[in-house]
């Protein structure tokens, strides 16, 4: 920080200061060669910029650099806007108020009221008055007369600055004021006195008695005037010199100028967009803006516009459909651009022509359509479900849809920056069903065969069912239901069954084909036995059946199914306690014999890892593990409290928990839980647990007699008796309830 002296009222920075950070606005220099005097140079600054530069630490370099030669910058000495100002009072007229100059404070602000926050004058400037004046400035009020003061009665001990009464003396040979300076005298403000004559000797003060003041009167004192140096300017301009330091100068001289402004930042909108037209608004520019100028461009392709400053809008008309637009308006200043307003925007596209499907399969469609008039840069293709897809070119096939599903597709046109689309061009329709699986026949009998199938992925309306028998012409039947029971079939006869699945009435899927035979006759004698993982069957046929088809069924669904020349077969990987129907028929050649089925339950496994999950006071959860491949099953439950002799017995089904309630509080429970399967019960699994105890504080106070009355009071015989005391207590109560025992120091 640069060193700060004072002179004739005046702080000199003698280098480069930054007194405090000044925030402004993004501004813009520029250089004006030709000379003017300042006052030229700001009219022109203000007239076709802002104003005349103002210098910052901030934009020092920035400055610099333009520089060619001496150049105005918006300082003056004795500008309006460097001055504190103080107002005097009319003695007889109020109403009037002159605003007076106070001079010492110069170079206080720049020409567009910025504070000056920073100086780097040239060495020797600026260059002040030979030598202070020995007093403040003041003003005498009208028709107040100028004395000369008594060397030994007026000092600035005496007199304070602005009004005052001396402490002693008589005024000397009074000097009348001249002109008309009306207005309040203010203690703590200054500002430039004018006296008709000035006091003979400088080393004497002069001094004003008011003598219009009612109570007494009051005295102000008058400077000296110093005579000014040699290269002093009284109303001098900032210069900045080429290589950046200041100097003064006067302010008719003709020099070349630096100007600012604030880059202008509009904001250009543009709304009502179709396909070919929208609306341009703009903001206006500052200062004295000429017109506007808005340039269109497409491409290669430029539309100019002039507007007034009183129009700032523009309808476009004319446009082409899905086309880019980059719009710039430059508001025009002294024939000068100032920073564009600028945006970009597309016109709507038109939407699609002649869409249509070209194929469509289980999971997906295939559609193409004609490139609509104007420009666009892609295809948005939308699902119903949400998806979309996008293209570039007039066909697109769409995938990963679900199988016989209604669908609707929209199909728009849209441009680069996605800002707009067309109108929508929609199609709909069903996708093809899928095929349906796992066909398989049962129940053959003599005259008639079952069918079953599984429904396939997506939507289906219908089945179709056709069977054909020996080439003659199918019969078909619909259902909805995923089976049938085909009957009036010949016995012994192969059999051609086809399913296929049906949307929309008349949208069909791919057919699935099984060939089945009619039964040569039952099965008779079957038996079957189990144990927890298998299962036994044998059985009897009339006939000379040589080969067999068994079925194991569970819940009614086919488990398993197995051929053999054996009149006997075992089942093994099964679930425990789970009842499983076998169904046998016997086929020799393509004939099937009428099937017969049984039932049977697997024998009970028995559950594993029992244990408590959570317990309060009347209640307790208990918990186990499912025996291995266990299927829908019912378990026995129970629990038993010996001490209470609590028991209790239930039986649930397809739960592996279950909370007993209404127990005993502070009290261990039995748990035991069983496998159930048919009228068997597996072995159990059981655990043991405590409900929360609700603690009850009980005293026992017992009296110790004895020939030897030291033995009552001792220790040893506390220990003794709190012994026994605890094994009658393990004794009695043991682990079958919540207790504890503590002893008690003697009182």
């Amino acid at each position: 920080m640069g060193q700060t002296s004072l002179k004739n009222g005046v702080p000199i920075v003698v280098s480069l200061a930054l007194v405090f950070a000044w925030s402004a606005a993004e501004r813009e220099y520029f250089l004006h060669p030709s000379n003017r005097t300042w006052e030229e140079a700001r009219n022109h600054c203000q007239a076709c910029f802002k104003d005349l530069v103002t210098l910052t630490p901030e934009n020092v370099q920035t400055v610099s650099k333009l520089l060619t030669s001496d150049c105005w910058v918006g300082l003056r000495k004795n500008s309006t806007s460097n001055f504190n100002s103080y107002s005097i009072s009319n003695a007889t007229n109020n109403s009037t108020n002159n605003t007076i100059m106070d001079p010492r404070m110069p170079w206080f602000r720049w020409a567009n009221g910025d504070p000056l926050i920073f100086q780097n004058w040239y060495p020797g400037w600026p260059v002040f008055r030979s030598s202070l004046p020995n007093r403040y400035y003041f003003v005498c009020p009208e028709k107040a007369s100028l004395e000369t003061a008594a060397p030994e009665t007026v000092t600035p001990e005496t007199v304070a600055p602005g009004t005052g009464t001396p402490d002693s003396g008589t005024p000397a040979t009074a000097i009348q004021a001249t002109g008309n300076v009306t207005g309040h005298l203010q203690e703590t403000t200054f500002a430039t006195a004018t006296a008709a004559s000035t006091p003979s000797t400088p080393s004497t003060p002069a001094r004003c008695k008011i003598t219009r003041w009612p109570d007494e009167a009051h005295y102000v004192l008058l400077p000296d005037f110093p005579k000014p140096d040699k290269n002093y300017i009284e109303d001098s301009c900032v210069a900045m010199l080429s290589f950046g330091p200041w100097v003064e100068r006067v302010c008719s001289e003709l020099l070349s100028s630096i100007c600012y402004e604030d880059r202008f930042f509009g904001e250009l909108n543009v709304t009502r967009k179709t396909s070919n037209s929208s609306i341009l608004t703009w903001r206006s520019g500052p200062g004295n803006i000429t017109h506007y100028r808005v340039e269109v461009t497409e491409g290669d392709n430029m539309l100019k516009r002039n507007f007034t400053t009183e129009d700032l809008t523009f309808d476009l008309n004319s446009l082409t459909p899905g086309t880019r637009y980059s719009i710039q308006v430059f508001a025009v200043k002294c024939t000068r651009d100032l920073n564009p307003q600028e945006d970009t925007f597309y016109t709507t596209p038109n939407k699609v022509e002649d869409l249509k499907f070209t194929n469509v399969s289980e999971t997906s469609v295939f559609l193409n359509w004609t490139k609509p008039a104007g420009n666009l840069d892609f295809y948005l293709i939308k699902i119903k479900n949400g998806k979309q897809i996008s293209s570039k070119t007039e066909g697109k096939e769409v995938r990963d849809l679900i199988p016989g599903n209604f669908y609707t597709f929209t199909v728009l046109s849209g441009v680069g920056d996605n800002s707009t689309r067309s109108e929508e061009s929609i199609v709909s329709r069903n996708t093809k069903p899928g095929r349906v699986s796992d066909l398989r026949v049962s129940r053959n009998t003599h005259h008639s065969l079952q069918l079953n199938w599984k429904s396939p992925v997506g939507n289906v309306s219908f089945f179709r069912v056709v069977a054909t028998i020996n080439n003659k012409p199918p019969v078909p039947q619909n259902v909805t239901i995923t089976e049938v029971n085909v009957t009036g079939l010949p016995i012994g006869s192969k059999i051609t069954l086809s399913v296929t699945a049906l949307v929309n009435g008349n949208i069909e899927g791919d057919s699935v084909t099984i060939d089945d035979y009619t039964a040569p006759g039952p099965i008779q004698d079957m038996n079957l036995s189990s144990t927890d993982v298998s299962l036994n069957a044998s059985w009897k046929t009339e006939g000379d059946s040589s080969s067999f088809v068994v079925e194991l069924l569970l819940e009614g669904k086919v488990d398993q199914k197995l051929k053999t020349h054996f009149s006997e077969i075992t089942f093994t990987g099964l679930k425990t306690a789970a009842e499983y129907n076998v169904t046998v028929y016997a086929f020799n050649g393509h004939l099937n014999g009428e099937p017969l089925t049984r039932s049977i339950f697997t024998m009970p496994s028995p559950p594993t890892k029992a244990k408590s999950t959570y317990q309060d006071k009347s209640s307790i959860t208990f918990e186990w593990d499912p025996p291995a491949k266990v299927g829908r099953v019912t378990y026995a439950v129970g629990i038993i409290s010996s001490f209470w002799g609590h028991n209790v017995s239930e039986r649930i089904e397809n739960k592996t928990t279950h909370t007993f309630t209404g127990l005993k509080s502070g009290t261990k429970y039995d748990f035991r839980v069983q496998t159930v399967a048919d009228k068997e019960l597996s072995t159990a699994a059981t655990v043991s647990h405590c409900t929360d105890a609700d603690k009850r504080e009980i005293s026992l106070s017992m009296m110790c007699s004895s020939a030897e009355p030291l033995l009552c009071d001792g220790k040893a015989t506390r220990d003794s008796v709190f012994k026994q005391l605890l094994k009658h207590f393990n004794e009695v109560l043991g682990g079958n309830i919540f207790w504890t025992l503590e002893e008690l120091e003697p009182k």
